[in-house]
């Protein structure tokens, strides 16, 4: 008997400079890599992953640009799920705060990066890259048949 190969993960990947200029440019082409795998603009999971996408490529231009010139999109479509990672290359791995920042500086862009996952049934997790030196933000989301 034939054992079927696992089925392949399509990956987009898309390198930014870690510039505010940047945000739209992964929106728009996460929003084109969606409609290309036929997930269109009134489809749910559209607006979740677009609103991941500009949180996680903000916190990078905010948060990693002095330490990481670039920045890198990537979109992992494999078998009923799509992985958003956002790679930067500074080594802070930041951690969902309980309550936004009460100065004002932010706060809330992870914790509605982790709402958004849960409300999709999805999950997310932070990488640290094995020399220390970066890290990556990945969400994962289940996507239907």
């Amino acid at each position: 008997m034939a054992v079927a190969d696992p089925p392949q993960t399509v990956r987009y990947r898309l390198s930014l400079a870690t510039v505010p200029a940047s945000v739209p440019e992964a929106r728009r082409g996460a929003r084109a890599e969606l409609a290309a795998r036929g997930i269109g603009p009134d489809d749910p999971l559209t607006d979740t992953v677009l609103l991941v996408v500009s949180e996680l490529v903000t916190n990078a231009v905010r948060h990693a640009a002095p330490r990481s010139p670039r920045t890198v999109l990537r979109l992992d479509f494999g078998a009923g799920e799509l992985a958003i990672r956002v790679h930067d290359r500074h080594p802070h791995c930041p951690q969902r705060p309980e309550v936004p920042h009460r100065d004002g500086s932010g706060g809330w862009g992870l914790g509605l990066v982790h709402e958004l996952a849960a409300l999709a049934g999805g999950v997310t997790e932070t990488v640290a890259d094995p020399d220390g030196g970066g890290k990556t933000m990945v969400v994962r989301l289940p996507v239907g048949p």
